[in-house]
């Protein structure tokens, strides 16, 4: 049975990117390279990111009694919610539960989930726990270590490919955009992000007086070093008349099938269309998550390899993600009204979907992984 927290400790809102004013900061950045992934995830056959043990995928709910019934009289209505979810429940939070765990699980279809999807309702976040609001939160958080895709190794297999440019641009389009809609993924955007904001920071100090070393500490890591098929990914991918033939070129089956596979999945997350909140709700949302200032932790960081920019800030943002000893925000947070029933039946239509992408995302982490491990790349460097 999934656990029933008595509140949720700190979520907050969907946010489009890592971008946050300078001031907001609560600490200088540390003087330190950021160089290629020194603490993190540096070793090329693991990950070292700061582990949080003993998660797993779970669903939680923390509901206020009767608050939930229309919810529940929508899914019954709609023949999501039946006899089985009824019979073992005694409360209508728990019957509530049971329906969303099951179209959760059947759109991962058995799949392992490397990201801990965790969902929840709740009639309150934090410390905001207000009766005479009378709302309802959704969110929808990952919880397992982030995970990393490299694509050097799918790179170098596609060397004798005359699509070779535009076939890895347009996989890391797919893989990008596919994680956009259901997690934070972090890739050349964030990195550009991270880059400018730590950037701005340093030349402040400058102008007023700190020794900094912005060459050393800062351009070390520009994100203009990135390799042109990921820094230009939207310029060089595929246009879609072209992505079966190319695709049909790549020899290896089971790379051709890997590609098929997160087209697909690319295809499937574009129907995933979450419904909009009220302003009313909007405006709730926003009193609710006032002070919660930690961005979500990113669910997925794909680059070519482990020494370049992306993965340094990737490190870098994770690793003050972790000392800072906040709880990352829910990466997707809605808020509707009890009685909204058509908000909560689209988020309900998509359930399956997001699960679904996921459970591709979660498939090609371990194909790139294991792309990796057979690559040796550790042994050829250190050699």
């Amino acid at each position: 049975m999934p656990r029933v927290p008595q509140s949720y400790s700190l979520v907050g809102r969907r946010s489009c990117s890592m971008r946050s004013p300078v001031s907001k900061w609560r600490q200088p950045p540390p003087r330190c390279k950021l160089g290629p992934s020194a603490s993190l995830i540096a070793p090329s056959r693991s990950l070292n990111l700061p582990s949080i043990d003993g998660v797993q995928s779970r669903y939680q709910f923390s509901l206020g009694g009767e608050a939930v019934i229309p919810l529940v009289q929508y899914l019954i209505k709609e023949d999501l919610t039946r006899g089985k979810h009824l019979r073992a429940v005694t409360t209508p939070a728990e019957a509530l539960q049971s329906t969303l765990t099951e179209i959760v699980g059947k759109g991962l279809k058995g799949c392992a989930d490397q990201f801990g999807i965790e969902i929840g309702i709740s009639d309150g976040l934090d410390q905001h726990r207000r009766p005479s609001e009378q709302v309802l939160f959704f969110t929808w958080t990952n919880t397992a270590d982030p995970q990393y895709i490299p694509l050097r190794p799918i790179y170098e297999r596609l060397e004798n490919n005359p699509n070779r440019e535009s076939l890895i641009a347009s996989l890391y389009y797919w893989l990008y955009c596919s994680a956009s809609t259901v997690f934070e993924p972090f890739g050349f955007a964030e990195a550009e992000n991270s880059y400018e904001l730590r950037r701005d920071w340093y030349l402040s100090e400058r102008e007023q007086g700190e020794d900094v070393d912005l060459e050393g500490e800062v351009e070390f890591a520009d994100p203009a070093k990135v390799v042109p098929y990921i820094r230009q990914s939207n310029e060089r991918k595929l246009k879609n008349q072209d992505i079966a033939p190319a695709v049909a070129s790549i020899a290896d089956p089971a790379l051709r099938d890997a590609f098929q596979k997160a087209y697909r999945i690319f295809l499937a997350s574009r129907a995933i269309r979450l419904p909009k909140m009220s302003r009313d709700c909007y405006r709730v949302l926003d009193d609710a998550a006032y002070y919660m200032d930690a961005s979500p932790m990113p669910a997925l960081g794909i680059s070519h390899w482990r020494d370049d920019p992306i993965v340094a800030w990737f490190d870098g943002f994770c690793q003050q993600q972790f000392e800072s000893g906040e709880t990352g925000r829910a990466p997707i947070l809605l808020c509707c009204r009890p009685c909204d029933t058509a908000f909560f039946g689209k988020v309900v239509r998509n359930l399956r979907g997001m699960a679904r992408a996921v459970a591709g995302l979660s498939e090609w982490v371990r194909f790139a992984e294991g792309l990796e491990n057979a690559s040796h790349y550790a042994d050829r460097e250190q050699s």
